[in-house]
């Protein structure tokens, strides 16, 4: 039985035919069929190049599939088992997209923007000169953002609800670890912290003058 090549009927299987017909299908978004193509490659012509290069862009169907878990699993698999081949930066930036595309809402738990963030910094200490690391610094600036927000929202629950330590401990490592995020909003409410803490018999119906708080 031939196979089909771009809608063409072709008994050709080598695996460069085949790599090409699986990377028109990525483009497609055909990404089963991908799938399908690019784990032939790996399982007939295991010492191929096209081997190497269909495992690469099998993690990159599941990425584009938004399997970002199994995505992510994929290009460390490649990273440990290539660590010297070209992509390695190329692997290393969709690691952290896949950590980056799970991002929850500032009120949530933070790991996938942790993780986000912590690829994207190796993929900078590593090789500071791709341009993969060039393209992910808007996306680590985002995840430093994010995780400012975050901490600034954990500080105003735990100063709305009057635990005033709490507060003060978030704020305090808000402002050494993000200082440029609000960081006039984030002094008063240090100062605001520190003075209940320092007047607990004013707590009950304290309102600070020091700025408005938003309830």
């Amino acid at each position: 039985m031939g196979r089909r090549l771009f809608g063409k009927k072709t008994t050709d299987t080598s695996p460069d035919v085949m790599a090409k017909e699986g990377i028109e299908q990525l483009k497609k978004r055909d990404y089963i069929e991908a799938a399908e193509t690019f784990s032939k490659i790996k399982d007939r012509y295991p010492y191929s190049e096209e081997a190497t290069l269909a495992q690469l862009k099998l993690a990159d169907t599941l990425y584009y599939n938004r399997k970002f878990d199994e995505a992510a699993a994929a290009y460390k698999e490649f990273e440990k088992l290539h660590p010297s081949n070209k992509a390695i930066p190329y692997v290393i930036y969709r690691e952290g997209l896949c950590y980056y595309r799970q991002r929850p809402t500032i009120d949530r738990d933070q790991t996938p923007t942790e993780k986000a963030l912590e690829e994207f910094r190796r993929l900078e200490k590593k090789y500071p000169q791709s341009e993969y690391a060039a393209r992910a610094e808007k996306f680590k600036q985002r995840c430093l953002e994010d995780l400012a927000a975050h901490e600034f929202y954990v500080g105003e629950f735990y100063y709305k609800t009057k635990h005033f330590p709490s507060a003060l401990d978030r704020f305090q490592a808000l402002s050494q670890e993000y200082p440029n995020f609000k960081p006039e909003e984030v002094k008063r409410y240090i100062k605001d912290c520190q003075y209940n803490i320092d007047h607990p018999e004013q707590v009950e119906g304290f309102i600070s003058k020091l700025f408005d708080a938003k309830w």
